[in-house]
């Protein structure tokens, strides 16, 4: 049976810090969520969502906040528990896209963590200066400089120091969230299978538990979100896994046969083109939000391709150019700043090119890309994608990047591919 394990009246909720100050607010939040009353249960999460987690970030008052909402997930008559795994999962990994994009690494996360927590101000900041010393180019070099000015080495470290906090006390629900996965509550079982996907180092007990989902799970959204969440937490090669995925790669749902195609792309060594073939019929063919889908929101083209970007270049040595094609079909709801953030990381793996670069210089395939980004028109989108096309020392503007591709006057190339700081 379960039982409250504390009280949320133990925490000095004053000396803990929000997104705005001392966390006093927190508890009585915390109290409305087992509230009679549907619209005070919804007003509260989305309070604690906008004080626990502001723009991917995450505060004390996070990981002091997570186990009375674990405690919700593990209560069978505690209402809307499937809303706690939302907010749980946003309080794990604050902004999903950054996660999937950039790949956290946790375990390196906390011995950073726990490095830095002996550092004196001093040295934090001479490692401060060292790291904007040793930008790869100039560019790269100015813009840490800048961000240097404008930050405090103090509250960097508490940063990343309530970041690992808040996932590991997150962390720490899996049991609850394992056990969720049997409940007779969809939204439950589906919210449950998405939070379990952003622990990798729980994989122990988690991948037998998303095989044996993904076999006999009924409804397929969530099969398909346990597809995903497979693809992301479990190992390469996991017979269980990618026995489970196959069998829902025949089903007549697309989006549960695209979800375990998404799955089986990050778990298979080397995937077949047919898997690979699949794989690009659901960038193409997910062209709006998949409604309930719990990634990206729903963009299930945009996950697609930062799967492709993550292929086994040798496996799909068209990677490249089939997201340059996805990037230039039709307009929809599709995040196009992430479609190019993922064409760029493919296109360049190495990240940003050395100064100087000449356009003839760039292999085929960051040539063609190139074309394919002036064709595309998102070159003029905005400061985003200028600062997105700086930090691979490109041409920040489509006119001039067309400067660039075309050389001077004397057909030469220009001396460097972007002048602007």
């Amino acid at each position: 049976m379960w039982r409250r394990q504390r009280s949320w009246d133990a925490v000095d909720w004053e000396s803990v810090q929000h997104a705005y100050g001392p966390a006093v607010e927190v508890p009585d939040l915390l109290r409305r969520l087992r509230s009679r009353d549907r619209d005070a249960r919804r007003r509260a999460y989305q309070g604690l969502f906008g004080l626990l987690v502001h723009q991917g970030a995450r505060y004390e008052a996070s990981a002091a906040a997570a186990p009375f909402l674990i405690e919700i997930v593990a209560d069978p008559k505690a209402p809307d528990r499937f809303a706690a795994c939302q907010l749980l999962a946003a309080v794990a990994v604050g902004d999903e896209s950054s996660w999937l994009i950039d790949r956290h690494d946790v375990a390196n996360a906390r011995r950073e963590v726990e490095r830095q927590a002996h550092l004196t101000r001093a040295q934090l900041e001479q490692e401060q200066a060292d790291w904007a010393a040793a930008g790869s180019t100039d560019h790269v070099r100015r813009a840490r400089e800048r961000r240097n000015q404008f930050s405090d080495v103090e509250a960097d470290r508490d940063a990343a120091r309530w970041q690992v906090a808040a996932y590991d006390a997150v962390r720490a629900g899996i049991p609850a969230y394992l056990a969720a996965l049997a409940s007779t509550e969809i939204p439950l079982r589906l919210h449950a299978a998405h939070l379990l996907a952003w622990f990798p180092e729980e994989r122990q007990s988690t991948t037998p538990a998303l095989a044996g989902l993904i076999a006999t799970e009924p409804e397929p959204l969530v099969a398909a979100t346990a597809s995903v969440s497979a693809g992301l937490c479990g190992r390469v090669g996991d017979p269980g896994l990618v026995g489970a995925l196959s069998g829902r790669r025949a089903s007549d749902n697309r989006g549960e046969r695209w979800s375990a195609v998404l799955g089986l792309a990050r778990l298979v060594p080397r995937p077949d083109r047919a898997l690979i073939e699949e794989l690009y019929e659901c960038l193409f063919g997910a062209v709006g939000p998949v409604p309930h889908w719990p990634f990206l929101d729903g963009d299930m083209a945009t996950f697609a391709a930062l799967t492709v970007r993550d292929l086994d270049p040798v496996a799909a040595p068209d990677r490249v150019a089939i997201l340059v094609d996805r990037l230039n079909a039709p307009a929809d709801d599709t995040d196009r700043y992430l479609l190019l953030r993922a064409t760029l990381d493919t296109a360049f793996p190495n990240g940003p090119l050395p100064d100087g670069t000449a356009f003839t210089e760039l292999s085929a395939d960051q040539r063609g890309a190139i074309a394919g980004l002036l064709r595309s028109g998102i070159l003029d989108d905005g400061a985003m994608v200028s600062m997105l096309l700086s930090a691979y020392n490109l041409p920040d503007e489509q006119a001039a990047m067309a400067r660039w591709c075309h050389g001077d006057a004397d057909g030469k190339s220009r001396p460097a591919p972007s002048s602007q700081v």
